[in-house]
């Protein structure tokens, strides 16, 4: 157990190291070096190859996961079978690969209107593509033997650092923003080598072609839950990258470059459910599988009042700051457009904090599968959204899509679990953390220092969380919380 908590531990603070260095370039670098049509170019690649690279995977890095337990009490058919699915992942890259290349005048045409400079980059996206399916699954493997914090690291850390290179290689004219661009695809190679090489020196990563031992029951094994992992993945990277893909096309790359970066300061006020999940995850499969639907409950309410708190208090961290925010980085007037972006996503992060761990609730029992449709479903009412409201609303038809599509999607995953569970997140704590919400942003919203846009956001970012969490701790919102305050408190009385 030890191990996997210091796993956990590197791993959640790898994640956070890796978000700050993506704020510094997101807000700072990329705006004051970089045009509005250069960043929305640059994110396009990327945000094109994230959208591919999970159908190229075809969901072999889920698969290794699942059934490694099985393939562990014999190390010789753990190695065809991971040595089974690279040839996989390769063989799906070139299938991918060679319909896109056939389609390559249709992509150039989708395009042509608002980012007629992609198609230079059609082969960086392709490089991309294939390098980042096989990175994750030697991050599979990675985790199988518990040793995350390396490619965690290389993901989250290193590749924005190099992307910060990239920047301030162009800022500086050590090259032109072309080479940048193709600096993206370097970046991604290089992670892929460094820990394939790792793999190989520390941790004996071998290989076996052999297939002797993998029997016509394997493959379909493979074969069926790859599909159903990739259609997962696939429909996720939707809802996160094709809103990119959509403005560059539809709006143009300067406006690409807005959403880009006000949907990254959105962001932020869903990052503690993802390190929550690893945490509550295993005690909810625990006790979906003990058929404990009294614990089922209790996780789910408890989890649920415990996000929606720390959601709202950043959601009125941003959402109160936000003007002063613009006025800090540069290029903050054009940036200002994207308000409604901002706005959009904060709530719509705060709504997957407030609906708990529906998905996750599914996802552990015998309903599993219907987790892919409504993805499925949520990703397809993104891009249905963003085709109808974008040339109606531009950048805040984005918003507005994006809202819709979150909200609905929890809705439907919560009213899932009332019906075949008997049980829904919400208690009456909830209505008191709303009208502590509405009370807080109002009073802080008002509130001007007339120092200048960091001060005035240090301050009122100080005074807010004082405010909150003094109401939010006397209101007795959420049993943890107040816990928490209590033990948190008890150690700083100690050591004075």
């Amino acid at each position: 157990m030890g191990v996997v908590i210091k796993q956990s531990f590197w791993g959640t603070f790898i994640a956070y190291f890796g978000v700050a260095i993506g704020y510094i370039n997101t807000l700072y670098l990329r705006p004051e070096f970089f045009s509005l049509d250069e960043i929305g170019l640059f994110t396009l690649v990327t945000a094109n190859a994230m959208i591919l690279s999970p159908l190229c995977s075809v969901g072999m890095n889920g698969t290794y996961i699942k059934y490694f337990p099985t393939l562990k009490e014999d190390p010789l058919l753990a190695r065809q079978f991971f040595s089974f699915q690279l040839l996989l992942i390769i063989l799906s890259n070139l299938v991918i690969l060679f319909i896109a290349f056939l389609n390559r005048d249709w992509i150039i045409a989708m395009f042509s209107k608002g980012s007629s400079e992609y198609a230079n980059y059609l082969t960086i996206t392709a490089i991309i593509v294939i390098v980042n399916s096989l990175f994750d699954q030697l991050y599979s493997y990675s985790s199988t033997i518990l040793k995350v914090i390396f490619p965690a690291f290389l993901r989250e850390v290193f590749l924005r650092v190099a992307a910060i290179v990239l920047v301030l290689g162009y800022a500086l004219d050590y090259f032109s923003f072309d080479w940048a661009v193709k600096g993206l695809a370097i970046n991604y190679t290089l992670v892929v080598l460094i820990l394939f090489v790792q793999l190989i020196l520390v941790h004996k990563l071998r290989f076996s072609f052999k297939f002797n031992l993998i029997s016509k029951e394997w493959k379909q094994k493979i074969l069926n839950f790859g599909l159903y992992s990739m259609s997962i993945a696939v429909s996720f990277a939707i809802l996160n990258n094709a809103s990119y893909n959509q403005v560059s096309s539809m709006m143009g790359d300067a406006f690409n470059g807005i959403f880009v970066t006000c949907f990254f300061i959105g962001v932020i006020v869903e990052m503690p459910r993802r390190n929550m999940a690893r945490v509550v995850g295993p005690l909810l499969s625990d006790s979906i599988t003990q058929n404990d639907l009294k614990q089922t409950e209790i996780l789910y309410k408890k989890s649920s009042i415990t996000m929606a708190s720390i959601g709202m208090l950043l959601f009125i961290g941003i959402m109160t700051n936000i003007n002063d925010l613009f006025l800090f980085i540069p290029k903050g007037d054009d940036f200002a457009l994207g308000y409604g972006v901002v706005l959009a996503v904060c709530a719509a992060k705060l709504v997957l904090m407030t609906s708990s761990f529906a998905g996750e609730i599914i996802n552990f029992s015998k309903h599993y599968k219907y987790n892919l449709l409504f993805q499925v479903l949520a990703a397809l009412f993104l891009i249905v959204g963003n085709y109808i409201l974008i040339p109606i609303y531009g950048l805040n038809g984005v918003a507005i899509s994006y809202f819709l599509t979150i909200l609905l999607h929890s809705i439907v995953k919560n009213a899932f679990v009332q019906k075949h569970f008997g049980i829904h997140p919400f208690m009456k704590s909830h209505g008191l953390l709303l009208g502590l919400g509405i009370v807080t942003f109002l009073i802080f919203y008002l509130f001007d220092a007339s120092l200048n846009p960091v001060l005035d956001i240090i301050i009122r970012s100080i005074l807010t969380s004082i405010f909150f969490t003094y109401l939010l701790y006397k209101l007795k919102v959420s049993e943890d919380i107040n816990r928490f305050l209590e033990s948190f408190m008890m150690k700083i009385l100690r050591k004075s």
